[in-house]
Protein backbone atom coordinates (compact mmCIF):
# COMPACT_ATOMS: atom_id res chain seq x y z
CA UNK A 1 0.00 0.00 0.00
CA UNK A 2 1.12 3.31 -0.84
CA UNK A 3 1.61 6.68 0.98
CA UNK A 4 -1.15 8.06 -0.60
CA UNK A 5 -3.56 5.32 -0.04
CA UNK A 6 -2.33 4.88 3.65
CA UNK A 7 -3.30 7.96 4.55
CA UNK A 8 -6.66 8.02 2.57
CA UNK A 9 -7.33 5.40 4.26
CA UNK A 10 -6.36 6.52 7.80
CA UNK A 11 -8.58 9.34 7.16
CA UNK A 12 -11.79 7.40 5.92
CA UNK A 13 -11.03 5.49 9.82
CA UNK A 14 -11.23 8.68 11.34
CA UNK A 15 -14.28 10.02 9.75
CA UNK A 16 -16.26 6.73 10.47
CA UNK A 17 -14.77 6.34 14.19
CA UNK A 18 -16.69 10.16 15.46
CA UNK A 19 -20.21 10.36 13.14
CA UNK A 20 -20.04 14.46 11.98
CA UNK A 21 -16.59 15.22 12.63
CA UNK A 22 -15.55 18.39 11.02
CA UNK A 23 -12.90 17.77 8.71
CA UNK A 24 -10.20 19.85 6.23
CA UNK A 25 -8.63 19.05 3.26
CA UNK A 26 -4.76 20.00 3.08
CA UNK A 27 -3.61 19.82 -0.83
CA UNK A 28 0.36 19.33 -1.03
CA UNK A 29 2.29 21.71 -3.00
CA UNK A 30 5.66 21.15 -4.27
CA UNK A 31 7.88 24.30 -4.40
CA UNK A 32 11.48 23.43 -5.19
CA UNK A 33 10.53 20.69 -7.64
CA UNK A 34 11.49 17.74 -5.87
CA UNK A 35 9.17 14.77 -5.85
CA UNK A 36 10.17 13.33 -2.60
CA UNK A 37 8.21 16.19 -0.36
CA UNK A 38 5.85 18.99 -0.08
CA UNK A 39 6.56 22.68 1.05
CA UNK A 40 3.35 23.65 1.39
CA UNK A 41 -0.29 22.76 1.31
CA UNK A 42 -3.14 24.31 0.16
CA UNK A 43 -6.14 24.71 2.66
CA UNK A 44 -8.79 24.16 0.72
CA UNK A 45 -11.32 25.55 3.20
CA UNK A 46 -9.45 28.53 4.12
CA UNK A 47 -8.20 28.70 0.71
CA UNK A 48 -4.70 29.72 1.81
CA UNK A 49 -1.68 28.03 1.60
CA UNK A 50 0.77 27.07 4.36
CA UNK A 51 4.08 26.94 4.80
CA UNK A 52 5.43 23.36 5.60
CA UNK A 53 8.37 24.17 8.07
CA UNK A 54 6.31 25.89 10.92
CA UNK A 55 9.20 27.01 12.46
CA UNK A 56 11.54 28.46 10.21
CA UNK A 57 13.35 31.21 11.70
CA UNK A 58 12.76 30.48 15.57
CA UNK A 59 11.56 32.77 18.34
CA UNK A 60 10.88 36.33 17.02
CA UNK A 61 9.09 39.58 18.06
CA UNK A 62 6.06 40.63 16.10
CA UNK A 63 7.55 43.37 14.24
CA UNK A 64 10.32 41.05 13.12
CA UNK A 65 8.27 37.95 12.51
CA UNK A 66 5.89 40.22 10.16
CA UNK A 67 9.01 41.58 8.20
CA UNK A 68 10.31 37.80 8.33
CA UNK A 69 7.08 36.51 6.39
CA UNK A 70 6.90 39.32 3.80
CA UNK A 71 10.33 38.84 2.57
CA UNK A 72 10.24 35.54 2.54
CA UNK A 73 11.04 33.97 -0.63
CA UNK A 74 10.24 30.07 -1.38
CA UNK A 75 12.08 29.49 -4.83
CA UNK A 76 10.17 32.38 -6.63
CA UNK A 77 7.20 31.98 -4.44
CA UNK A 78 7.05 35.39 -2.16
CA UNK A 79 3.64 36.35 -1.52
CA UNK A 80 3.84 35.55 2.40
CA UNK A 81 2.43 36.68 5.65
CA UNK A 82 1.22 36.08 9.08
CA UNK A 83 -2.11 34.12 9.98
CA UNK A 84 -5.19 36.96 10.41
CA UNK A 85 -7.10 36.88 13.35
CA UNK A 86 -10.80 38.44 12.70
CA UNK A 87 -14.19 38.89 14.38
CA UNK A 88 -15.59 35.52 15.24
CA UNK A 89 -19.24 37.55 15.01
CA UNK A 90 -17.69 38.94 11.49
CA UNK A 91 -17.72 42.51 12.49
CA UNK A 92 -15.94 44.07 15.90
CA UNK A 93 -13.57 41.93 18.12
CA UNK A 94 -15.24 40.68 21.53
CA UNK A 95 -12.53 40.44 24.09
CA UNK A 96 -14.40 38.96 26.76
CA UNK A 97 -13.29 35.60 27.48
CA UNK A 98 -15.16 32.20 26.35
CA UNK A 99 -14.88 29.06 26.32
CA UNK A 100 -17.02 27.68 23.19
CA UNK A 101 -15.29 29.97 20.92
CA UNK A 102 -18.11 32.32 20.74
CA UNK A 103 -15.66 35.43 21.75
CA UNK A 104 -12.18 36.02 20.26
CA UNK A 105 -10.05 35.68 23.68
CA UNK A 106 -10.17 31.75 25.11
CA UNK A 107 -10.49 28.18 23.53
CA UNK A 108 -12.51 26.29 20.63
CA UNK A 109 -12.70 28.86 18.34
CA UNK A 110 -13.10 26.97 15.27
CA UNK A 111 -14.17 30.37 13.29
CA UNK A 112 -12.91 30.10 9.52
CA UNK A 113 -12.23 34.23 10.27
CA UNK A 114 -9.25 32.86 13.27
CA UNK A 115 -6.54 30.52 10.57
CA UNK A 116 -4.45 29.17 13.40
CA UNK A 117 -7.16 28.38 16.02
CA UNK A 118 -9.32 27.12 12.42
CA UNK A 119 -6.02 25.23 11.51
CA UNK A 120 -5.50 23.52 15.25
CA UNK A 121 -8.96 22.70 15.86
CA UNK A 122 -10.76 22.08 12.73
CA UNK A 123 -8.28 20.94 10.27
CA UNK A 124 -5.60 19.25 12.43
CA UNK A 125 -8.90 18.24 15.45
CA UNK A 126 -6.52 19.19 18.55
CA UNK A 127 -8.21 19.57 21.98
CA UNK A 128 -7.92 22.68 23.85
CA UNK A 129 -7.26 23.29 27.74
CA UNK A 130 -10.95 23.33 28.23
CA UNK A 131 -13.67 21.68 26.71
CA UNK A 132 -16.66 24.48 25.29
CA UNK A 133 -18.40 23.80 28.47
CA UNK A 134 -15.34 24.87 30.44
CA UNK A 135 -14.11 21.46 31.24
CA UNK A 136 -10.51 20.98 32.08
CA UNK A 137 -9.53 18.37 29.07
CA UNK A 138 -6.37 17.61 30.89
CA UNK A 139 -4.03 18.72 27.95
CA UNK A 140 -1.71 21.63 27.96
CA UNK A 141 1.49 22.15 29.88
CA UNK A 142 4.61 21.18 28.54
CA UNK A 143 4.44 17.51 29.80
CA UNK A 144 0.91 17.03 28.50
CA UNK A 145 0.43 19.09 25.30
CA UNK A 146 -2.52 19.91 23.68
CA UNK A 147 -0.91 19.53 20.22
CA UNK A 148 -1.86 15.44 19.63
CA UNK A 149 -1.70 15.93 15.56
CA UNK A 150 0.73 17.81 13.41
CA UNK A 151 -0.82 16.89 10.39
CA UNK A 152 1.58 16.97 7.21
CA UNK A 153 3.78 19.97 8.74
CA UNK A 154 7.58 19.79 10.26
CA UNK A 155 8.42 21.51 13.02
CA UNK A 156 5.16 22.71 14.32
CA UNK A 157 6.17 23.89 18.32
CA UNK A 158 3.63 22.92 21.22
CA UNK A 159 4.11 26.99 21.80
CA UNK A 160 2.60 30.72 20.95
CA UNK A 161 2.42 31.50 17.29
CA UNK A 162 2.07 35.21 16.34
CA UNK A 163 -0.60 36.64 13.98
CA UNK A 164 -0.15 39.43 11.80
CA UNK A 165 -3.00 40.91 13.42
CA UNK A 166 -2.89 43.90 16.18
CA UNK A 167 -4.62 43.10 19.01
CA UNK A 168 -6.45 46.84 19.30
CA UNK A 169 -5.70 50.13 17.72
CA UNK A 170 -2.70 51.62 18.82
CA UNK A 171 -2.23 49.10 21.35
CA UNK A 172 1.23 47.59 21.95
CA UNK A 173 -0.04 43.89 21.66
CA UNK A 174 -0.87 41.56 19.13
CA UNK A 175 -3.32 38.31 18.79
CA UNK A 176 -0.96 35.33 19.29
CA UNK A 177 -2.28 31.53 19.39
CA UNK A 178 -1.23 28.51 21.39
CA UNK A 179 -0.10 25.11 19.99
CA UNK A 180 0.29 24.10 23.41
CA UNK A 181 -3.61 24.89 24.87
CA UNK A 182 -5.55 26.14 22.27
CA UNK A 183 -5.59 29.50 23.57
CA UNK A 184 -6.10 32.66 21.97
CA UNK A 185 -5.28 36.23 23.54
CA UNK A 186 -3.20 39.03 23.16
CA UNK A 187 1.07 39.23 23.61
CA UNK A 188 3.24 41.89 24.11
CA UNK A 189 4.58 42.82 20.73
CA UNK A 190 8.28 42.60 21.97
CA UNK A 191 7.99 38.79 23.51
CA UNK A 192 9.59 36.18 21.34
CA UNK A 193 7.11 34.05 19.74
CA UNK A 194 6.86 31.25 16.80
CA UNK A 195 5.95 31.99 13.28
CA UNK A 196 4.11 30.26 10.42
CA UNK A 197 4.23 31.76 7.36
CA UNK A 198 1.03 31.51 5.11
CA UNK A 199 0.19 32.62 1.32
CA UNK A 200 -3.66 33.88 0.06
CA UNK A 201 -5.00 30.92 -1.94
CA UNK A 202 -3.03 28.27 -3.85
CA UNK A 203 0.61 29.00 -4.52
CA UNK A 204 1.43 26.50 -7.08
CA UNK A 205 -2.21 24.03 -8.20
CA UNK A 206 -0.01 21.00 -9.62
CA UNK A 207 -1.66 17.80 -11.23
CA UNK A 208 -1.99 15.39 -9.17
CA UNK A 209 -1.06 16.54 -5.86
CA UNK A 210 -1.06 13.86 -3.04
CA UNK A 211 -4.03 15.23 -1.06
CA UNK A 212 -4.10 14.48 3.01
CA UNK A 213 -7.46 14.05 3.69
CA UNK A 214 -6.85 15.52 7.59
CA UNK A 215 -10.29 14.04 9.23
CA UNK A 216 -7.74 14.35 12.22
CA UNK A 217 -11.24 15.86 13.64
CA UNK A 218 -12.34 12.54 14.87
CA UNK A 219 -9.33 11.36 16.01
CA UNK A 220 -8.37 14.05 18.55
CA UNK A 221 -12.34 14.19 19.47
CA UNK A 222 -10.81 10.19 20.62
CA UNK A 223 -8.05 11.56 22.08
CA UNK A 224 -10.09 14.10 24.37
CA UNK A 225 -12.48 11.68 24.87
CA UNK A 226 -9.52 9.13 26.55
CA UNK A 227 -8.13 12.00 28.78
CA UNK A 228 -11.66 12.63 29.83
CA UNK A 229 -12.23 9.36 30.38
CA UNK A 230 -8.68 8.67 32.46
Amino acid sequence: MNIRTTLIASSLIAASLVSGAAHAVLQGRDLNGSAGSFEAYYDTVLDITWLANANMNGGMDWAAANTWAAQLNINGYDNWRLPTVEPVNGSTFNYSYSTNGSTDVGYNITSPQNEMAHLFYVTLGNPGYVTPDGAVSGCGSSANTCLDNVGPFTNLQADSYWSATEYAPGSTSAWRFSMLNGGQRASVTGNGLYALAVSPGDVAAVSEAQTYALMLAGLGLIGWRARRRG
